[in-house]
């Protein structure tokens, strides 16, 4: 078995990938990661698209729960980069998975699975068939629920008891494809967007190294998600991110702290 994965360089692409390469390294091929912070936009794009769309106490919080969880996280988290390096696999950083670029690369590892991890690209046809089994996206919801982006925030925003982590075929479409596997992962009280993510990430990476160890792509039958009108999200918009603080809703416990000392 030949693998490559696809994710941004966090600490819950990280989590998803964790167990497959504790358990599986030799299957590993090769880690596309992506050097930009949303999809055809350069970094300083994506900062004045974030704060025109999604406000300052969203970036803000954004950064200080990526800086928090390096920092002052009870357990250690390894990002994508982290483990790569860790394991000798080779890494190539990607602005666009569609460009000839990248396709070249992701053939030259000849990968039977490319499986995608808190990837921030839409992957085309093109490299979609450059598998020889297929191409996965490991995503943080339990689908048809909460398709697209920040599905822990969203399902904090609305009050869900339980969210998950759902293995599915890609397709066209985003977060549409055929489900492969699935775990649902209960939301506790007082659960931030970071402790949500990092259980969700955890449980999906276990479903993910389990779902690999005993593959048979033969009889592999995936099965068509329900039929509905199901609604894809994009990043919180300004008024989502009010309404999430008015809740008493937070995305970091660190976070949280230091608004009770001020």
């Amino acid at each position: 078995m030949k693998i490559v994965f696809l994710s941004v360089n966090d600490e819950y692409a990280g989590e998803m990938q964790r167990p497959l390469f504790e358990r599986r390294p030799e299957w590993i091929a090769g880690s596309i990661i992506s050097s930009c912070r949303i999809y055809k936009k350069s970094n300083l794009q994506a900062v004045f698209y974030l704060l025109s769309h999604s406000g300052w106490p969203y970036v803000l919080s954004m950064i200080w729960t990526k800086m928090g969880s390096k920092v002052f996280s009870r357990s250690r988290t390894l990002t994508p980069l982290e483990l790569a390096k860790k394991f000798g696999v080779p890494i190539f950083y990607s602005s666009n998975i569609n460009e000839e670029a990248s396709r070249q690369c992701l053939a030259g590892w000849n990968p039977d699975l490319v499986i995608s991890t808190n990837f921030n690209h839409y992957v085309g046809g093109q490299a979609r068939k450059i598998p020889r089994i297929s191409t996965w996206n490991l995503h943080k919801s339990y689908l048809p629920h909460y398709r697209g982006m920040a599905p822990g925030f969203y399902a904090l925003l609305n009050g869900e008891k339980w969210s998950g982590a759902t293995l599915h075929v890609m397709d066209a479409g985003f977060d549409t494809g055929d489900l492969i596997k699935q775990v649902k992962v209960p939301v506790r009280d007082g659960d931030t967007v970071f402790d949500l993510n990092t259980r969700i990430a955890r449980e999906g990476g276990k479903m993910l190294a389990d779902t690999l160890d005993g593959l048979d792509p033969v009889n592999l039958a995936p099965v068509n998600q329900p039929q509905g009108n199901w609604p894809t999200h994009s990043y919180p918009c300004r008024k989502d991110v009010r309404d999430f603080k008015r809740k008493g809703l937070k995305f970091d416990r660190l976070v949280g702290r230091r608004r009770t000392l001020e």
